[in-house]
């Protein structure tokens, strides 16, 4: 295909601005992170210096000091295993809700969504409060049970609105089609209608993660030092006797951010058709 002179600079210009303002915008919303990242490559000395540098030497030595600590393995344990369960106990209860609320019409059907959908908007300030006395009550306090708990009390609402859109999409044809080749109600589900769904339930998935992976409130409150998480232990970086140790803090915060992005770059598939496909049933909703 071939341009005008004219047509070919308007082109260009058109290129240049496109691709110049999305990088500029790129900068802009990486420039956090970048910044933590050079902070977790520099000594003490380089982190305080005024004006702050731009070009030195990387070192790895914070990311030596933190993986050294045991307090930080266990936490980093903790956050993967509090992490993992909220995700498997919220899918395991979540994805059978939304099924059962996208394909059949019972009584109470959308009270019940529409219960979970306020349960998602509560400020989590407002149940830490109840949801501590019941933990202390059922002697749950300072375990990992807890926040496993209180976490799937967020997340649950979360995997029930997401895929219950997807499996609205599922062409009932496809379930009776199965139904006549033997297929039973659940092998219907589980062979049809659970593999068709599988970016959003995906996407959901992810935003459970995020929620239980980051959280400090909850970790904060119902744990000790033997069962706290990575954020929690985060924070003890700015308390310590030496005044706060910035280096650390970035160190840990970008190993902290590594699972996330490892899961998300495995996911991405799944994760963008997921969100697409969520903005086309928003649309046809509308």
């Amino acid at each position: 295909m071939s341009f005008s002179p004219r047509l070919s600079w308007r082109t260009g210009f058109y290129y240049v601005f496109l691709y110049g303002s999305l990088i500029c915008f790129l900068v802009i919303f990486m420039l956090p992170l970048l910044w933590v990242l050079g902070l977790s490559l520099k000594t003490r000395e380089q982190i305080f210096t005024t004006p702050p540098l731009f070009l030195w030497q990387p070192t790895l030595e914070n990311y030596f000091t933190v993986l050294s600590e045991k307090n930080f393995l266990i936490s980093f344990w903790n956050s993967f295993l509090v992490t993992t369960s909220t995700v498997l106990v919220s899918l395991f209860a979540g994805i059978p809700a939304a099924y059962t609320i996208a394909r059949y019409r019972f009584p109470g059907r959308k009270l019940i969504f529409f219960s979970l959908l306020v349960m998602r908007m509560l400020p989590p300030i407002a149940a830490l409060l109840p949801l501590y006395v019941m933990f202390s009550f059922g002697g749950l306090i300072n375990t990992r049970i807890s926040l496993v708990l209180a976490y799937t009390t967020f997340s649950l609402p979360i995997i029930v609105w997401v895929t219950r859109d997807f499996f609205k999409t599922v062409p009932r044809d496809l379930e009776e089609a199965a139904y006549m080749d033997g297929a039973s109600r659940a092998g219907a589900f589980l062979r049809v209608a659970l593999p068709l769904a599988k970016p959003g339930i995906t996407t959901a998935a992810i935003l459970s993660m995020l929620l239980a992976w980051n959280d400090f409130i909850f970790a904060a409150i119902l744990t000790n030092n033997a069962t706290r998480t990575a954020p929690v232990l985060l924070s003890t970086y700015a308390g310590s006797e030496t005044g706060t140790d910035w280096g650390a803090i970035a160190a840990s915060g970008i190993l902290v951010l590594l699972p996330v992005i490892v899961f998300s770059l495995i996911a991405q598939r799944h994760l963008v058709s997921g969100l697409s496909s969520g903005s086309i049933n928003d649309a046809r909703v509308a």
